[in-house]
């Protein structure tokens, strides 16, 4: 169909995978794959607990992108639970197909041509701004649907 649009991309693994995206619905057929640049995402487990998650400890995500024009060394926190087991294994996927980051437009700072979270992780163990930090009641279902879009589930 002329309105689809297919995708090839190669994923940190170098398999070649491809994906069609309906322009109006967003569905994806096959394996959408992103922009992100060659990295690393490494993950350990922490004994400092979460707020709002008790009797686990904390599952540590890095992500680290080097490219030629990029450099990003972030970390994420997960609870270590079922769950947050659950979305780390989802994430390897999404970082397997380059879709944590993306190169587009800070919203922040106005910055173009800049990595940008495509995934949202929760940056801060506890305090600070809601958005990034916990406690946060409805991180989890947000980051499921995030991954969701990209069809991971």
């Amino acid at each position: 169909m002329p309105w689809q649009a297919t995708h090839s991309w190669k994923s940190m693994a170098g398999k070649a995978l491809s994906y069609i995206k309906c322009p109006f619905c967003n569905n994806v057929t096959g394996t959408e794959f992103g922009t992100c640049p060659n990295g690393t995402m490494t993950s350990s487990v922490l004994k400092q607990q979460l707020p709002g998650f008790k009797n686990c400890g904390t599952i540590s995500v890095t992500n680290v992108v080097r490219g030629s024009k990029h450099y990003l060394n972030r970390t994420g926190y997960l609870p270590n639970s079922a769950e947050g087991q659950r979305a780390l294994g989802l994430l390897r996927t999404a970082w397997d197909r380059r879709l944590i980051f993306a190169i587009g437009t800070n919203m922040t700072s106005g910055a173009t041509n800049v990595l940008v979270w495509n995934i949202h992780h929760k940056t801060g163990m506890s305090g600070g701004i809601q958005a990034y930090a916990y406690p946060d009641e409805t991180y989890m279902d947000r980051l499921y649907e995030e991954l969701k879009q990209y069809g991971i589930q």
